[in-house]
C-alpha cells in the first residue's frame, strides 16, 4: 500500500547544457549534432537555442515549465535531477578521451537551491569512484544536501565491484542515501563497457546495505543491447534494498516492458517512477493497451513529465510506484528540500 502522506516524485530526470551562462556543462559536439539530440531539442522546442548561446537556460526554462504543468495537473510534486560526472581512468585521473556529457554537481545544486522553486527539485550528485578524492567529494555533497548518488557505470567506465567503491557505499549507508545506477542498454551517451549494464555488478553495494535503485531495471532498449531483465527481477526479489525505476518505459525502445512488469509477481512494489527526461514519452507506443482515443488524448499533454505519469497511470501502475521514490529518499531529504504533498 502507498502512503497518501508521501509526495509523488520523478526519480530520474536529467540536466544538460553547453556551458552557456557559466554553468560548466558540456556536450560533445558530435553528440549534440546527432540525430537523437536534434530530435530531443526539437521536441523540447529549444532547437536553435545554442545559436543564441542560451541552450542551458532554455533547457532549464523548459524543465521548469514541464514540472509546473505536472504539478498543476496534480500528477507530480517534484523531481530528482542528476549531475553527471566526468569519466576517470583506472589511475584516478580524468580520462583523456571519451568525454561526451558533463553536468557539474555545483550546477545541479544551484538549480535546486533557487528560492522560487524550492520544494520542486532535489539534487542527486555524481562522483566517479576512481577519483582520488571521491570520498571527500561525496561527503561534501551529502553535507550540502544530496539526496542520492547517481552512476552510469557502462558509460562512465566505473565498475561497482571495484574495491574503491566500498568507502562510498559505507557513506551512503551511514547517511541513508540511495545509489541510483544505470542498468541495461544505453544510447544517449556511448557505452564503454557494455558488461557493466548487468544489474548483478551491483551486488556488492546491496550486500553492503546500500539501497540501490537500478535505473531501467536492466532492460534492453536497442536491438543489440544486452537484456538483463531477469537478473534485475532476481535481485529485486532477493534483496529488500533493491529497487528499479521505470525511466524511458514510455519510449519505443522500452515500451514493451510496461506490460511485462505488471505481470511479475512481487516485483511491482519494488518499482519507482522515473521518466528519463528529456527523452520524449509517447502514448502511441502503448496503442494496443490504451486505444487510439486515449493515446491521442494523453499525447496532447504538453509536459513530458506529466505525460509520462499519465501513460503509466493509464496502464494501471499503482500509487505505490509513484510514491516509492519518497520512501526510498527518506523523510530527512524531503524535509531538507521542503518537498511536500501539500505543495502540489
Amino acid at each position: 500500500m502507498s502512503d497518501p502522506a508521501l509526495p509523488v516524485l520523478d526519480i530520474h530526470t536529467h540536466l544538460a547544457g553547453l556551458g552557456h551562462g557559466g554553468t560548466g556543462c558540456f556536450i560533445a559536439e558530435r553528440k549534440f549534432h546527432s540525430l537523437l539530440y536534434k530530435l530531443m531539442r526539437w521536441k523540447l522546442e529549444i532547437y536553435d537555442a545554442h545559436k543564441h548561446e542560451r541552450l542551458d537556460q532554455a533547457y532549464l526554462e523548459r524543465l521548469d515549465k514541464d514540472l509546473a504543468e505536472a504539478a498543476e495537473r496534480k500528477l507530480l510534486h517534484g523531481a530528482v535531477v542528476f549531475a553527471h560526472e566526468r569519466i576517470y581512468a583506472e589511475d584516478g585521473s580524468p580520462a583523456a578521451t571519451g568525454q561526451e556529457l558533463y553536468v557539474p554537481n555545483e550546477y545541479a545544486f544551484a538549480v535546486c537551491e533557487r528560492s522560487e522553486l524550492r520544494g520542486r527539485m532535489l539534487p542527486a550528485c555524481s562522483i566517479h569512484p576512481y577519483r582520488k578524492d571521491a570520498v571527500e567529494e561525496l561527503e561534501r555533497w551529502i553535507e550540502r544536501g544530496a539526496v542520492a548518488l547517481k552512476w552510469l557505470p557502462n558509460s562512465q567506465a566505473m565498475d561497482p565491484r571495484d574495491k574503491r567503491c566500498v568507502p562510498l557505499y559505507d557513506l551512503l549507508v551511514k547517511h541513508g542515501l540511495p545509489l541510483i545506477a544505470h542498468t541495461g542498454g544505453e544510447h544517449t551517451v556511448s557505452v564503454i563497457r557494455p558488461e557493466l549494464g548487468d544489474p548483478a555488478v551491483l551486488r556488492p553495494a546491496l550486500d553492503r546495505g546500500v539501497t540501490v535503485v537500478m535505473a531501467h531495471c536492466g532492460t534492453r532498449s536497442g536491438i543489440f543491447d544486452g537484456n538483463w531483465t531477469r537478473e534485475f527481477i532476481q535481485l529485486a526479489r532477493e534483496y529488500p534494498n533493491c529497487y528499479g525505476d521505470t525511466s524511458a518505459f514510455t519510449t519505443p525502445g522500452r515500451s514493451r516492458w510496461l506490460r511485462y512488469f505488471l505481470r511479475e509477481e512481487g516485483v511491482l512494489p519494488k518499482l519507482i517512477h522515473g521518466s528519463d527526461y528529456p527523452v520524449p514519452p509517447n502514448a502511441l507506443w502503448s496503442l494496443r493497451k490504451l486505444g487510439f482515443s486515449q493515446a491521442r488524448a494523453i499525447n496532447t499533454i504538453w509536459s513530458f513529465l506529466a505525460r509520462d505519469v499519465a501513460i503509466k497511470r493509464a496502464w494501471g501502475y499503482p500509487d505505490q510506484v509513484f510514491t516509492n521514490a519518497a520512501k526510498v529518499l527518506g523523510r530527512k531529504s524531503l524535509e531538507r528540500w521542503q518537498v511536500s504533498p501539500q505543495k502540489i
